[in-house]
């Protein structure tokens, strides 16, 4: 046979390492992108998980923060009217007694009365605003306006008592260093006793005869009719308390066993042999004092 005649064997096809490494690289890259979408939506679900719970939180959070304003709201609205109740309770007592003392034609005295009574309009007003307010959840700075309206009220109302205290310093009133009004006759006396703040008890003593007032013993020692002092001796809880070289008007303050309030004797008068005065007790405290004894 001719080497011509001889069959032709066919050529076997061959890889290109060119293309193999291709095919690999893509088959990378999308594990890759399928790498990146799977942390993707991972990472979409625990954001937004993470989301709710903030959500969540923070609804608790403005839910107590709003209990906790509306309470302390209502502590400060409920402590605020009861000390402006006190104090212009004070204040018209004591435009009483001005009243008393000068009539109804002191032009200071009936200013005094229309001041008082207008900032107590205005403070209820401005209580009632607030009550409002919080029923509608307002926020932090209506609530701080509102307050700093109470505030200025607040002001309003130690102003007029300054105006007060001005006035009673014009009519001849006094404070003792405990606060009481210091009285200075029988007719400031009878004033005092329908304030009803305390008891009033009056006394004339003449020196060395023991005296028993308001249930404490009182012993006239020595007067000083040219100075206007005299001594005097206090009987009281088995004991004896001198107080001496006492000038008129001048009160004297003691506490008796098992009394938390003071007692107090002004001596308005003095003579030769001889003083005039009165004894303040709290209110209601000889009377139980009394029971007390007839108990015992």
């Amino acid at each position: 046979m001719a080497i011509d005649d001889m069959p032709k064997q066919e050529a076997l096809p061959t890889s290109s390492p060119e293309g193999s490494g291709q095919t690999l690289k893509f088959a990378l890259v999308f594990v890759v992108l399928a790498a990146l979408a799977v942390g993707e939506l991972y990472t979409l679900s625990r954001i937004g998980t993470i989301r709710e719970a903030l959500e969540a939180q923070q609804t608790a959070m403005q839910k107590t923060l709003s209990a906790q304003v509306d309470q302390q709201l209502t502590t400060k609205i409920t402590a605020l009217e009861t000390s402006n109740a006190q104090q212009f309770d004070t204040l018209r007592k004591d435009l009483a007694v001005a009243s008393k003392r000068t009539g109804s034609s002191g032009r200071e005295l009936r200013k005094a009365r229309a001041q008082v009574e207008q900032i107590q309009n205005e403070q209820r007003e401005q209580a009632e605003r607030l009550k409002e307010e919080i029923a509608l959840k307002a926020d932090q700075q209506q609530v701080g306006a509102l307050s700093q309206d109470v505030t200025a009220t607040k002001g309003d109302l130690e102003n007029t008592k300054k105006l007060l205290d001005s006035t009673r310093s014009d009519l001849g009133m006094a404070r003792s260093e405990l606060g009481t009004l210091i009285a200075r006759n029988h007719d400031d006396i009878e004033t005092l006793r329908k304030m009803g703040d305390r008891d009033y008890f009056e006394f004339s003593l003449d020196r060395n005869q023991p005296a028993r007032v308001a249930g404490i013993g009182l012993v006239l020692k020595k007067t000083n009719l040219k100075r206007h002092r005299f001594n005097v001796i206090l009987q009281a809880d088995d004991m004896e308390i001198e107080k001496k070289d006492r000038t008129v008007n001048e009160p004297v303050f003691f506490y008796l066993r098992g009394q938390k309030k003071f007692y107090e004797m002004v001596v308005n008068k003095v003579e030769s042999k001889k003083v005039t005065g009165y004894v303040s007790t709290p209110k209601g405290a000889v009377e139980v004092a009394s029971r007390s004894e007839g108990a015992r």
